[in-house]
């Protein structure tokens, strides 16, 4: 049975590719060739950035480009787990389709959180998954995605790598050149591979 991407994944797609348009416009300014797009950005900031030193403002802000892609990317992925299962599952697809070791993994995360003052962040188990698992759940019910994913291997070719580059990312450590690059690379690869 042939698994048609949702249109609001597809969406999402698109909303990645401008995403990532954005940083490719703010990098050529910051490189000194004004096309004036700076300009019309609007970034009310929470916290006054003054009280921190210049050189840490400017990576978190280079690097924020890079997250809101990531944050994109990982969401995307999450929809498109979530609409392909539910539609061979129905509603009870986290219990029918998932595996024992992910599904004991996010009971965990959320007890863990429940001990917390913070809010709860969701009532979907999905949320509560690492990019590994969002991997574990595809390669587990693989049949059920190998007609929008390309192949397992290329699944698993490019998921993996991002997720290394995910560790760097969100804890706050800034890209290298070379990474800035293999980054965008794989998330092309990542648009490229779903039919």
């Amino acid at each position: 049975m042939k698994h048609k991407i949702s249109p609001e994944h597809l969406l999402l797609l698109f909303g990645i590719k401008n995403q990532m348009v954005e940083r490719d416009l703010i990098t050529l300014e910051e490189a000194g060739i004004d096309i004036g797009h700076i300009e019309t950005i609007s970034k009310d900031e929470p916290v006054d950035t003054e009280l921190f030193e210049y050189e840490i403002v400017k990576s978190a802000k280079k690097m924020a480009n890079f997250y809101v892609i990531y944050y994109s990317l990982e969401n995307s992925v999450r929809k498109l787990i979530k609409d392909v299962l539910m539609e061979k599952y129905g509603l009870d697809w986290w219990n029918k389709a998932v595996s024992p070791g992910v599904k004991t993994s996010v009971e965990d995360k959320k007890k863990k959180e429940l001990e917390t003052a913070m809010s709860i962040r969701s009532e979907d188990p999905l949320d509560y998954t690492n990019f590994g698992e969002l991997l574990e759940i595809i390669n587990h019910k693989w049949d059920d995605f190998d007609s929008i994913l390309r192949s397992k291997k290329a699944v698993q070719d490019t998921l993996s790598p991002l997720n290394k580059i995910r560790n760097v990312v969100a804890h706050s450590c800034e890209l290298s050149d070379d990474e800035i690059i293999r980054f965008e690379l794989l998330i092309r690869d990542w648009l490229r591979i779903q039919s």
